[in-house]
């Protein structure tokens, strides 16, 4: 599974290396790429259970990373369906932004 989010802004050499690292620190996340000012995640799904997935969606908010590509996952994965509760911090990132700021591949 691969997603590809708009690039994050840091602010200091050190703000990146960490946000980096903490990509590094997730098992389900396999591979990480620049590619054309984006950023490319590709996450082994067997990996990916509620307390990993939860773990990235925290990184990517944390640098205001659209979620958008994560709706996907929500929708045609029963094993996901508790990321469509609108009480959740997550939620209008992942469902009420617009499509042109972040795309699943």
């Amino acid at each position: 599974m691969q997603f590809e989010l708009n690039m994050p802004q840091f602010y200091s050499s050190g703000d990146e290396r960490r946000f980096f690292q903490g990509l590094k620190e997730l098992p389900p996340v396999k591979e990480f790429h620049r590619y054309r000012g984006r950023l490319v995640i590709r996450v082994e799904p067997r990996f990916l259970g509620k307390v990993m997935l939860c773990e990235l969606i925290a990184l990517l908010w944390r640098y205001d990373i659209s979620l958008e590509p994560f709706c996907s996952i929500a929708i045609s994965n029963k094993k996901f369906g508790w990321l469509n509760d609108a009480q959740c911090y997550w939620y209008a990132s992942m469902f009420e932004r617009p499509a042109e700021n972040a795309a699943a591949l």
